[in-house]
This record gives structure tokens, C-alpha cells and sequence, in this order.
């Protein structure tokens, strides 16, 4: 990171002083980057978008990575441009936010994708994405 991206990161999350670069930082992001193929470009867009990473354990990210992947039935490049441009979807929690939603998705009958396109609504707001979906996918006059 740059001098100014530093400081911009620290100024979004000054906890990150704190953090154990050795311990935690550094084996956290070399297993993003590896697990997503991240280039190096990629690697700094996501942290950019989401500093907050710099603090996820592995045994946080990995498994919410695989989620995604297997849920949202993307191949892997395809999650890591989502991650790239969306990392804000690696802090939601895999219980309380994605799950529910993809058990909305599934009792509307639509698509999980919609985990994609609407993660920073409301729950209700997620409720109405579906419900709007469904009708869409029902077609006219229903």
C-alpha cells in the first residue's frame, strides 16, 4: 500500500495498530490471495474496500469463501471479480446475514445470486428483492 492507501486504511480502521502483522495479518492475506488467486492489484482493491479484513482470521474468511463459492454456484473466477469488487460480502456474518438470506432466496424460489446484487439492503428490503423476483420469474398476471 501506498503512504496515502495506509493512511486511509488506519484512518477507517485504527485498530489495525494493534494488529499482529506477523501472527495474523500477513498468514490471513496470503491465504485470501491464495485461496482466490488474488493478484497483487486485487489484494490491495480488497483491502481497500474492506480494511476490516486485515483482522479476519483464516478460519473466518476461508469457510465463508467456500460458502459463497458452492452457494452462489460461481467458478472461481467469477468469485474472485465478486470479492474484488464486493469484499464487503467477506464482513457479513455467514450466519446471521448470508445463510438467512439464501433460505429467503430459496423459499421465494429465486436465484441465490440476489445475495450478490442486493447484500448491503435491509432484510426487508432483501424480503422485497425477492418476493419481486419471484413475481418476475412467475411471469405476467400473477
Amino acid at each position: 500500500l501506498s503512504e496515502a492507501e495506509l493512511k486511509k486504511v488506519v484512518l477507517r480502521l485504527p485498530a489495525v495498530l494493534g494488529y499482529s502483522v506477523e501472527a495474523n495479518v500477513l498468514p490471513s492475506l496470503a491465504a485470501l490471495q491464495q485461496r482466490l488467486n488474488l493478484s497483487e492489484a486485487e489484494l490491495k482493491k480488497v483491502v481497500l474496500g474492506l480494511p476490516a479484513v486485515l483482522g479476519y482470521s483464516i478460519e473466518n474468511l476461508l469457510p465463508k469463501i467456500d460458502w459463497l463459492q458452492r452457494e452462489t454456484n460461481l467458478s472461481d473466477d467469477e468469485l474472485r471479480h465478486k470479492l474484488v469488487t464486493q469484499s464487503v460480502m467477506l464482513g457479513y456474518s455467514l450466519r446471521d446475514r448470508l445463510q438467512p438470506r439464501a433460505a429467503l432466496c430459496d423459499e421465494f424460489g429465486v436465484s441465490r445470486s440476489l445475495l450478490w446484487s442486493y447484500y448491503s439492503r435491509t432484510p426487508e428490503a432483501f424480503r422485497q428483492a425477492c418476493e419481486k423476483a419471484a413475481r418476475r420469474s412467475a411471469g405476467p398476471g400473477v
